[in-house]
Formats: C-alpha cells, sequence, structure tokens
C-alpha cells in the first residue's frame, strides 16, 4: 500500500498511525508457509530474507524489518529499548517494518514507506553481497545448518551502519531513500534502521525517568545488535563504519564523542552535520523549555516527572502526534534534539558534556573522518522556510540567525548584538529569503565542518578529509521529489550518489554507466569504499589530502574522475573569521549555565 503521508491532514495521518499500530504488531508474521530465497540466523531466531539485482550483475541479500530489540509500546514508549524475544521457526524478513511516527515536512515524494507507520517501528534493514552470506545447508523439513558462522578466520565484509536524517523529527532506514545497491554491489554490507525521533525520541525531562536521547540510545542498541550478529550475514564486527546524513551525522558524530560507543565502530563518515550544535541546541535549558512548552499544548501542567511520565504513556497516540505537529510548526526547522544529560542512577550517559568541548578535548580523536557538506545546502528547505514566514520570525526575533546554542549560552543584550552582526554581514538593505539561505548554509552547514576537521588537525589524531559538494546533476533526485527549482548543490544532493534514492528513480537501471550521473556515482561511492578498506578516501595514492589545520584544505567535487584538492575560496575565509569572531564574543559574553535546567533565558 503506497501512501504519501504528507498529504494526509493530522486527523487522517493520526488514524493511519494507530491503524498500523494495531496491525503491524512487534514483528512481522512467520515466513515459514513461504519460499525463503536467503536465510540467516541470529541471537533471536531464523530470518527469510530476499535475494536481490545490484548493479553489474550482482546479487545481494536483503534481510528487512528485523526487530533489534522489544517494541517501545505502552509503558515502553519512552524507556530505554529492551532485549527482543526470540521468535520460534521463521520470521518473514522480505518488506520493512514501519516508520517510526512522525509528520513530515522535508521529503515530500523522496520517500515512500511501503508499511505506513507504527510505535512499533524498531527494525533494521541488512543488505549484503551474496557471496559474503554464509552458506546454509538444510538437514530436516525445519532444521537447518550454517556453515561458516562461527568460522572467526572468515573475516567478513566492512559493514556502513548508517543513521538517517530528517532534522530529529522525520525519516526512516528504508530503501525508499537508502537504496543499498550502489555500495553493496562494491563488496560492503549496509545496514540501515529506525530510532525513535521527536518526541519520542528527544524529549527530555532531565530526570532519570526520561533524561532524553532516547533516539541516541535506540542507535547504541543497534550498534550492540551488529555487534552479536553481523558474522550471520557475512559481515566482520570488527570493521564498522558508522554514517549518517544531516541529524543523522549529528547523532553519528556525537555517539563518536561518546564513551559508551568504545569498540563499536572504527571511523566515521559525516554528511552535512556535526556534533557542533548548530541547527540544535544541546543545552537542558533548551530542553526543558522544549518539553514545557509540549506538555502545556497536551494539558499536562504538572512539575513531577514520575506524574508526567504515567501521563505521556497513558496519552492517546493521536493526541501526542497532533501535540507534537503543533510544536513543530512552532519551533520550526528542529524541535526536540539531543541533550547533555544528568548525571542519574542507573543511566547510561550518552552525551556526558558540551558536545564542542568534548571535540576540543580530544574526544572521538581516534577515529579516521570524513566530514562534507553542499555549496547551497539550505535550498533544500526553502519551501519549508517560505511556510514557516521565517523572514516575519526573524523580523519579530533577530536571534533566529545565530546558531540555535547562542541564545541558550549567551546574556541576551550580547546575543542581539550577535544577531545584528550577521543581518549587517548577510542581508543588503532588507531581510529576504534567498539571503537567508546563505545565512542557513554557513551557520548550520559550512562553519561547523570545516571548524571539526580544524579541531581535529590541531591535535594527534587520526586524518579527517573534508569535501564540498558542488556537482550540479543533469537529473536531480532531491529536485524531482521536492518540487524544487534551483541552481548549485542542495542538502541531501550528495547523499544520492551513495545510496539509490528508489522513491524517485523507481525500477529503472542504469548499468553500466551511461551519464555524468552514473560517473559521479560511481566516484562518489568509490570514496566511501575506499576510507572503508584503507582508512582515506584514495588508497594507494596521494589524491585527497587529509586536512591541515592551518591551510582547511577539501576536496572539491564538482565533477566525476576529477581530485581537486583546494583551500577555501576568500568568501569561505572570511565567512570562517567571521564566526569566530561571533564565537569568541559569544564565549566571552557565556552565561555558564548549560548544565542548569532552568527556564529559557529572555
Amino acid at each position: 500500500m503506497l501512501i504519501d503521508h504528507t498529504m494526509l491532514n493530522n486527523r487522517d495521518l493520526v488514524l493511519f498511525i494507530v491503524f498500523y499500530t494495531f496491525c503491524a504488531g512487534a514483528t512481522n508474521p512467520s515466513a515459514d508457509g513461504l519460499r525463503c530465497e536467503v536465510r540467516a540466523h541470529i541471537d533471536s531466531g531464523w530470518l527469510c530474507g530476499l535475494r536481490l539485482p545490484g548493479e553489474y550483475d550482482k546479487e545481494y541479500a536483503s534481510f528487512r524489518g528485523i526487530p533489534y530489540a522489544q517494541q517501545p509500546v505502552g509503558a515502553l514508549r519512552f524507556k530505554e529499548l529492551q532485549p527482543v524475544r526470540p521468535w520460534p521457526l521463521h520470521l518473514d524478513a522480505t518488506r520493512e517494518g514501519p516508520i517510526c511516527p512522525q509528520h513530515d515536512e522535508l521529503y515530500a515524494r523522496m520517500v515512500q514507506p511501503q508499511v505506513g507507520m507504527s510505535e512499533s517501528c524498531i527494525y533494521a534493514n541488512v543488505h549484503v553481497p551474496m557471496e559474503a552470506l554464509p552458506v546454509v545447508e538444510r538437514v530436516h523439513d525445519y532444521d537447518y545448518h550454517v556453515h561458516h558462522l562461527n568460522n572467526r578466520t572468515k573475516k567478513g565484509v566492512p559493514i556502513l551502519v548508517f543513521i538517517h536524517g530528517g532534522g530529529f523529527q522525520s525519516g526512516s532506514g528504508d530503501t525508499d531513500l537508502q537504496g543499498p545497491e550502489y555500495l553493496v554491489s562494491k563488496g560492503i554490507m549496509v545496514i540501515t534502521f529506525n530510532y525513535r525521533i521527536n518526541v519520542f525520541g528527544f524529549l527530555s525531562l532531565n530526570s532519570p525517568i526520561i533524561p532524553g536521547n532516547a533516539g541516541l540510545r535506540d542507535q547504541v542498541t543497534l550498534l550492540r545488535w551488529v555487534q552479536r550478529n553481523a558474522r550471520a550475514f557475512g559481515g566482520d564486527p570488527d570493521d564498522v563504519t558508522l554514517a549518517g546524513q544531516s541529524a543523522g551525522s549529528a547523532c553519528a558524530h556525537l555517539l563518536s564523542l561518546s564513551k559508551v560507543t568504545k569498540g563499536l565502530f572504527k571511523r566515521v563518515i559525516l554528511m552535512s552535520g556535526t556534533a557542533i550544535p548548530a541547527f540544535f541546541t544541546a543545552s537542558p535549558i533548551y530542553s526543558t523549555s522544549a518539553a514545557t512548552e509540549f506538555l502545556s499544548i497536551l494539558g499536562i501542567n504538572s512539575t513531577d516527572p514520575d506524574v508526567i511520565h504515567d501521563q505521556l504513556i497513558n496519552t492517546p497516540l493521536e493526541d501526542i502526534v497532533n501535540a507534537n505537529s503543533q510544536f513543530q510548526y512552532e519551533t520550526g526547522l528542529v524541535s526536540f534534539s539531543p541533550v547533555v544529560e544528568g548525571v542519574y542512577p542507573g543511566v547510561e550517559r550518552i552525551i556526558d558534556d558540551d558536545p564542542i568541548r568534548l571535540i576540543k578535548q580530544g574526544r572521538g580523536k581516534k577515529y579516521p573522518l570524513i566530514v562534507g557538506f553542499a555549496n547551497a545546502e539550505c535550498e533544500f528547505f526553502k519551501k519549508r522556510l517560505l511556510y514557516l514566514r521565517m523572514i516575519r520570525r526573524i523580523e519579530a526575533n533577530p536571534l533566529l540567525v545565530l546558531p540555535v546554542r547562542i541564545p541558550f549560552s549567551t546574556a541576551p543584550n550580547v546575543a542581539l548584538e550577535l544577531a545584528q552582526k550577521v543581518i549587517h554581514r548577510y542581508f543588503h538593505g532588507k531581510l529576504n529569503i534567498d539571503d537567508y539561505l546563505e545565512v542557513c548554509r554557513d551557520t548550520f552547514f559550512s562553519y561547523p565542518a570545516f571548524k571539526v576537521v580544524e579541531w581535529r588537525a590541531e591535535m594527534d589524531a587520526a586524518p579527517a578529509f573534508l569535501y564540498k559538494f558542488s556537482y550540479e546533476s543533469l537529473f536531480s533526485a532531491v529536485k524531482a521529489g521536492v518540487n524544487l527549482n534551483y541552481h548549485r548543490t542542495a542538502h541531501v544532493e550528495d547523499l544520492t550518489y551513495i545510496f539509490r534514492e528508489n522513491a524517485i528513480l523507481g525500477d529503472e537501471k542504469s548499468f553500466p554507466p551511461k551519464n555524468q550521473d552514473d560517473l559521479m556515482k560511481d566516484w562518489m561511492t568509490e570514496f566511501f569504499v575506499n576510507f572503508m578498506r584503507c582508512d582515506k578516501p584514495t588508497c594507494g595514492f596521494r589524491g585527497w589530502l587529509s586536512v591541515r589545520a592551518n591551510v582547511l584544505n577539501y576536496q572539491a567535487i564538482d565533477k566525476p574522475a576529477v581530485l581537486e584538492n583546494t583551500i577555501p575560496t576568500k568568501y569561505e575565509h572570511d565567512m570562517i573569521e567571521f564566526f569566530d569572531k561571533i564565537e569568541q564574543i559569544a564565549r566571552n559574553a557565556s552565561l555558564n549555565v548549560l548544565l542548569d535546567p532552568v527556564t529559557m533565558p529572555t
């Protein structure tokens, strides 16, 4: 059943979610009555998957909709995920699970969920080259033997675990946007997954009962699941690369700064997003303010976290989804987000300090790193920004032109002065949406990308590689999917050259390459595969240099098969210098209240 949920009104959307919450159940139905094309055996039971065509006459095994934990329903709605219950016989892993409850205002036709939405959404999708899948031999009617499953001399293929984007409020790990065909055909295992988002994933009451970061905790649970089960699919659990795009990229970077993820991955790829709080803030001040506003929409007025929790788990899904949609509109591009957690008994802290402080202290410096951004990131958000009447909002509150964290950590009069500096630099006499797109790109994406690699290069760390994606597609799945028309290259465009955008491209195959877009796809995937194999985007030669702090060199990716290691343009140099000054003034006027869960400064 194909449903474009962006076309539903709130009431229809909620009824749609409730229907699938009822129908989807905790797992897919048993596959024992079906013809099983490929099998795998994981710690919770047997899986029955699909055998599918990839690129260049390659085939791959695809296992979809695998529950990697118990579903967070009922009393588990805001709890840390519990271990999945084993299932008897075979689980049907031939279709993706429901996506998590959300109101998508970003992707439009780029996403086409096949099973609908449900709170029962904690599913992983594993795609692996056929030749890597352990051989399964049938012994009796329902008795199978797996060869090589525990043979540790067989190393297994490298694994890419990818965290989807969506502003912490929408998205999924489905193959509509993250088709694995390009990478799996080059010998890589690809794992995508759903995690709780918006209020379900990032509400924080600054208390042990709802400490925040449930979505990040889900991601950690998935990474631990990969460690236990990778070999069952022919993957090497000691060779995991963690990657993400947009908010998923911020999550990947945050996890690389966390003490709890030690040993779960070896390298990191960040596409248009970092842990530097720019399009979000990790301040408990904001999380408290956000929770208070959201709860008031729901009509929950208690200040006791235990009482609030009990009321939330007894609130109908329809009411929570409606309140979340309203809050999402009021807050703009990002509503709920990751937060620095307090110290609570029995609670594992995912983020234990300000992410900027952690980066500068050298957390995560052992991981080889790729960081990327596009040259016109915020064109992707233009329709959304117009719908939000962003210019009117800035007129009413100039602080909106600043990185989101600054108003929550800086003296109000200084923050307003900094906002005026940004307005004076970017706007040419009058506030307008096109100039704001430049502010959005620089504050949310370009500047943070440059700073992450600069700080890394200033310490004794694993190499970091930076790219700017400027390739203009002959056919843009982003423009077609979101109905946009712009010049240069927007948010998500580089992703479509790593993963196949199946919702837009459909069944049409292009093997072998027939145009520049296909060549760019091969060029980009080669960088990623090389990085996974040798910790550098170009194995065996010096085509893409790691970043040097005093140079800030990066790879300019604007055409396939051309290596161009360059330095910041004059505009980028001046932009970095400008925001360095903004950040210095903000730090000097810091309120030093990051960890104080008090009300938002006015």
